[in-house]
């Protein structure tokens, strides 16, 4: 039997050794965060988040600043507890540098104590609630890119001022929770502004069954246009129970959930008529981005293979998330690999024209948040199984129509 000299031995100890004290030359990839509402009340967002974030590390190559793109998809299931949960396992025990997600304002919001644990850069994709702005816009490790609820309520007040007469009458129903209240006060402001009168401000509870008996009511009042500032199972509901009773309001004005494809085959015929307002609609025909062609061609492009690789259409977070992805792998490859103050700093000179949504660069809102990207909104109509553009103004706009039963 052959047998190894001291001399040998120690020589294979000492490379072991070696290999032990050197984990940093043995990492492959750079870890990536990613938590979303896979199940639950938010599941419609969630998923949507998820094929964009991962759409865009295909896209880019799988690999960034020379490493693999390791994407930590983890399910929070709509709830705060999971979402708490997650991302103490990805700060503590991951200790990744970069999260992307969740979408829901209440998943956000739930995410913010946990996250002050690490402070890893934090790229959120939704919540449109100003809490958010308040609580951590300040915050340099903060890069949200989605529009916050001023931003809605300004875009519809002026679609609705451009399609309508003037005074019309509004009713208005949100939700008891983060999303409702945040929204409700700046539909009021925005929408009284462009000379709407307000008549009905209704709270429903969320996940409410039955909303019956503030229809009831609303009727009653015979406005021109019925605001819903409700998301997910709450909108099917609305809609649904709108759409039995025949409620006689000419116009139906939703928010992001009325592009979702969830909502409208959860609703069916009850979707005809509903307006809605979205950071991203297919068919706008946006121009590609000549440094980045691959990455962020013409829109018309990124959705016939977004088509052909998921067979439906792409909804805002699909973009919003892709985009959102995208940036951040630009930002690692331009740092030259994972130091986070390093890509930080290549996240705030960004100035990308044209993509998906719009010129990325960072700015600061007049309202608090220091790092801030995509404001810009379109409102559209559902009119015969289709997407009617109505606001900004240009060649695809479009007449509101009135809702017929």
């Amino acid at each position: 039997m052959h047998r190894l000299s001291s001399l040998g031995i120690l020589s294979c100890l000492a490379f072991a050794g070696a290999l032990a004290t050197a984990p940093a030359f043995a990492q492959e990839s750079i870890k990536i965060g990613v938590p979303m509402e896979l199940s639950g009340r938010f599941v419609a967002y969630g998923a949507s988040g998820r094929r964009g974030v991962e759409l865009a590390a295909e896209v880019y190559g799988g690999k960034v600043a020379g490493k693999k793109i390791d994407l930590l998809v983890r399910d929070i299931q709509s709830e705060s507890q999971a979402t708490i949960s997650v991302f103490n396992e990805l700060i503590s025990k991951e200790k990744v540098n970069y999260i992307i997600g969740p979408i829901g304002s209440p998943t956000v919001a739930a995410a913010i104590p946990a996250w002050r644990q690490g402070k890893p850069i934090w790229l959120v994709p939704g919540s449109s609630s100003t809490k958010l702005e308040e609580e951590i816009g300040q915050e340099p490790e903060f890069f949200h890119t989605f529009p916050y609820a001023y931003n809605y309520h300004e875009s519809v007040a002026a679609a609705l001022k451009s399609q309508l007469p003037p005074g019309q009458k509004v009713a208005i129903v949100y939700t008891d929770d983060n999303y409702g209240r945040t929204h409700q006060p700046y539909a009021k402001k925005y929408l009284t502004d462009a000379g709407f009168e307000i008549v009905a401000e209704e709270i429903v509870r969320t996940n409410a069954a039955d909303m019956n008996p503030l229809l009831t009511k609303i009727a009653r009042l015979k406005p021109d246009v019925l605001l819903g500032l409700v998301q997910t199972t709450d909108a099917v509901t609305l809609a649904k129970q709108i759409y039995t009773r025949k409620l006689p309001v000419p116009y139906l004005v939703g928010t992001a959930a009325t592009q979702l494809d969830e909502w409208q085959k959860a609703v069916g015929p009850a979707q005809e008529g509903w307006v809605g307002v979205t950071t991203y609609l297919p068919g706008l025909h946006r121009p590609g981005n000549t440094e980045y062609p691959k990455l962020f061609p013409p829109s018309d492009e990124w959705e016939a293979a977004f088509v052909k690789k998921y067979g439906q259409q792409p909804d805002f977070e699909d973009a919003g998330c892709y985009v959102t992805a995208m940036l951040l792998f630009l930002a690692i490859d331009k740092a030259g690999g994972d130091d986070k103050d390093k890509v930080a700093a290549e996240l705030r000179k960004m100035d990308i024209p044209n993509t998906l949504l719009g010129t990325a660069k960072f700015v600061a809102t007049p309202s608090g948040t220091k790092q801030q990207a995509f404001t810009n909104m379109v409102v559209f109509q559902r009119h015969d199984g289709k997407d009617l553009m109505l606001y900004p103004p240009g060649p695809e706009t479009g007449k509101i129509h009135a809702v017929k039963y």
